[in-house]
């Protein structure tokens, strides 16, 4: 049922693209059969190329608007623990074979060393961290560390690639869906941020951009387009019917509320 579903998903993906490029081309076009084909081979290099940009998207997961107050509050309270290295333990402890340490916890498998080093300080992880947390556990000699944090710095995700040892980087909401989620273990929430309550641009985009609203917006847009054989004023019909479709298609991928990937096991 899944992989009909999303059969139908990227059919209508590539349609709406198909139907907005047919719009302009058949305004420019006289010819029906060649503006199809024109729009048949557009169509298939934007498909081929939005395919190319999503796989280089990061593929960092996005969490329901209350995960990710969780996940802050989650990451606050842990902040103001005396011992917020007691946690990890437990966590880790509760399927693996672990050892807590100074500032970090060894889990150990048949064939590899994982070290579990958290930070709790409310900064972006930075290229000199990496470099504490290498020299602190170089006698457990890893073969994997996996640093939990606030935030990661766009220096330190392209440092952390720069050694033999696999090193994977979670900020405070990755933590969340890659750590805590799977294990069904959550740090205890003691204190919560004092949200401002007003409607934000997010939200707004989350309502009007979603995959619930894509076919109206479809539905509109060919209305609009099959009105423009009647009426002079094609250019106006094709503008707003262009918008419309360009709509449907961003709610289709809806990216203000990504469905969570699976998890992998990190440690």
């Amino acid at each position: 049922m899944q992989k009909v579903s999303r059969f139908f998903q990227i059919f209508f993906k590539i349609f709406l693209i198909f139907f907005i490029t047919f719009i302009w081309i058949r305004y420019f076009v006289r010819s029906l059969w060649l503006a199809v084909v024109i729009s048949i081979a557009i169509t298939a290099v934007i498909d081929l190329l939005t395919r190319f940009i999503s796989k280089k998207r990061q593929t960092s997961a996005s969490l329901k608007k209350s995960e990710r107050e969780d996940a802050e509050n989650m990451f606050l309270s842990l902040s103001l623990e005396k011992a917020p290295l007691d946690f990890f333990y437990k966590l880790a402890s509760s399927r693996h074979s672990s050892e807590k340490h100074d500032e970090c916890i060894l889990i150990t498998h048949p064939e590899s060393r994982i070290v579990l080093f958290p930070f709790t300080t409310f900064s972006a992880l930075a290229p000199d961290d990496i470099v504490k947390v290498i020299a602190k556990t170089a006698h457990l000699h890893p073969t994997k560390i996996v640093v939990t944090c606030f935030a990661i710095s766009k220096e330190a995700a392209s440092f952390a690639k720069n050694f033999d040892c696999e090193i994977v980087i979670l900020d405070q909401y990755e933590t969340y869906q890659k750590l805590y989620k799977p294990y069904s273990i959550f740090p205890k929430i003691s204190v919560r941020y004092k949200k401002d309550k007003r409607l934000a641009f997010k939200d707004l985009a989350m309502f009007s951009l979603n995959r619930t609203r894509a076919k109206g917006y479809f539905f509109s847009a060919l209305i609009l387009v099959l009105s423009s054989f009647f009426v002079r004023a094609s250019l106006y019909y094709c503008i707003v019917a262009s918008i419309l479709v360009a709509l449907a298609l961003v709610s289709i991928y809806d990216p203000f509320s990504k469905s969570s990937p699976k998890n992998e096991s990190l440690l």
